[in-house]
């Protein structure tokens, strides 16, 4: 029942995604629809506390996921409008995502410490511990939806072809780059799913497991300091490609863990996957967009990520059940290094003029480097 309550609510996020994209491009505005966004994810899970049952669980997730993966979406489309020319967008959306994942390492870390301090026969695990975080934690998309009132929102002047624009159908090699980065997302997000309950099987603590992904998130925000102007200067396939080729091997050192320590470790590596991929990702798209369709382009690549994440879960929980979490782990490795594959082969480069970095390197890794760059 819980693969189909995963599989449920990331697929009814899908359709809403696309057409809140396209409205927003024909709207010529953001600004009304982060403020709905916002608080409907803040009533659905406010609701979270008073539900009981599957139905109004799947009801409340998918509202709130909606509006979370909206605005999500909507800060890529706002920083593209906003730098304006192609190839400088780099720099200034990864120095706006970095707050996000700030944000994330303070709540992540005190509710750890929060959850372990609870008393009863769970500690931080009974659904009475878990609501002072439904009952406070909506108070920040209430937060969000005040902010959003003042947010920069331009309207651009229309232009011959908008709707086609729009509507037209994706070029190829965006559509390539769609299905890398949907393997990418199914590998390395489906076997995140279970992080946690590998590292319960480790007898980890709740404020270890949470410790544990505020140390990849701090990770993150160190690399996506410095990579946004990296991928403006040389481009966004070489960050790109460090991702994809990295995360595979991520997913395969957590196999032999014999304690959170060792799952901490290597999960710092997440600095060069999400630190890399949820920031540069927005921004190859951002390439290929104008201010006409950047709205939909966003929500394409956000239907991407929202797909896999809405049948991985099933097929690592279905591995993970009939064999071991490890061999989940090895299996999703295998595709995400099919999704490495699609990209070094495929995916050319969006960034229109970016400089030379290979021959600043020894001889022998010039074909190496020169991979990252290009497609053979």
């Amino acid at each position: 029942m819980i693969f189909e309550f995963y599989l449920s609510w990331h697929t009814m996020s899908i359709p809403p995604e696309l057409i809140l994209g396209r409205l927003s491009d024909r709207l010529d505005a953001r600004r009304p629809l982060m403020v709905a966004a916002a608080l409907l994810s803040g009533l659905a899970y406010f609701g979270y506390r008073y539900a009981n049952g599957l139905p109004a669980f799947l009801l409340l997730t998918a509202l709130g996921i909606n509006g979370y993966l909206y605005l999500n979406a909507v800060g890529g489309v706002l920083i593209g409008r906003m730098v304006g020319s192609v190839g400088r967008g780099g720099t200034t959306y990864a120095g706006y995502r970095v707050w996000g994942s700030v944000g994330y390492i303070v709540v992540t870390l005190f509710l750890g410490w929060l959850l372990s301090h609870r008393s009863g026969p769970h500690p931080g695990l009974s659904r009475e511990a878990l609501g002072v975080v439904f009952t406070y934690g909506p108070l920040l998309f209430v937060a969000i939806a005040l902010s959003a009132l003042f947010v920069p929102d331009r309207s651009s002047a229309p232009a011959p072809g908008t709707r086609a624009q729009q509507l037209g159908p994706l070029p190829l090699n965006l559509r390539r780059f769609l299905l890398a980065y949907f393997l990418y997302q199914f590998a390395l997000y489906g076997a995140s799913s279970y992080l946690s309950l590998y590292l319960k099987s480790l007898h980890a603590q709740p404020y270890q497991i949470t410790s544990v992904f505020a140390a990849g998130v701090i990770c993150e925000v160190l690399v996506m300091t410095r990579v946004g102007r990296f991928s403006d200067l040389y481009g966004r396939r070489p960050a790109l490609a460090i991702a994809f080729l990295l995360m595979p091997l991520r997913l395969l050192a957590y196999i032999p863990a014999t304690g959170w320590l060792w799952v901490l470790a290597v999960q710092t590596l997440h600095g060069l996957n999400f630190g890399i991929m949820g920031a540069i990702a927005i921004v190859f798209i951002n390439d290929t967009a104008t201010d006409h369709n950047r709205g939909a382009a966003q929500a394409r690549l956000a239907a991407a990520g929202g797909l896999a994440t809405a049948i991985s879960p099933m097929l690592c929980g279905w591995i993970a059940q009939r064999f071991s979490i490890g061999w989940m782990f090895a299996v999703m490795a295998v595709v995400g290094a099919a999704g490495a594959v699609v990209f070094l082969t495929q995916v050319q480069e969006s960034h229109p003029t970016p400089q030379t970095w290979t021959t600043r390197a020894p001889a022998f890794l010039h074909p190496l480097l020169r991979l990252l760059t290009a497609p053979p």
